[in-house]
């Protein structure tokens, strides 16, 4: 790997087992690969709730960001996959989801609709790319 790009990850225990990086810090900016809803344990949370494998997509973004001493503040840009139909109830129940991880913070966002995820039991995965104060690089 280039030296000016670090990888980070956190502690979980199927990580060494996926082939690409959690996430690449180049400078000031952390690129986070795209997040299932994989637990620590390498378990996928709410089989078939879209809901909580949001949740779960999402709590992962939060622990990746956190070992690069970054928040969910610090998040410029979100693409979003899903695979689910996609209709206003799940759209309100995906806001719902993510205003309790970002509040008002508003990063430039994408949705895409997908007909599959590499793991066919996901339902969402989450992209994102973060920019880190000067002070932190």
């Amino acid at each position: 790997m280039s030296p000016h790009l670090s990888p980070v990850a956190p502690a979980w225990d199927w990580e060494h087992d996926m082939p690409p990086a959690p996430a690449i810090r180049a400078g000031n900016t952390l690129y986070l690969s795209g997040q299932i809803a994989l637990t620590p344990d390498g378990s996928l949370a709410g089989e078939g709730d879209f809901v909580a494998q949001s949740r779960q997509c999402f709590e992962n973004i939060r622990a990746i960001l956190a070992r690069a001493d970054a928040s969910m503040r610090d998040v410029v840009k979100m693409t979003t996959y899903f695979t689910c139909e996609l209709n206003e109830a799940v759209a309100a129940e995906y806001w719902a989801v993510r205003k309790a991880y970002f509040g008002d913070h508003k990063p430039a966002s994408t949705g895409v609709q997908v007909k599959a995820l590499l793991m066919p039991a996901c339902l969402v995965e989450i992209e994102v790319v973060a920019v880190l104060p000067e002070q932190r690089s």
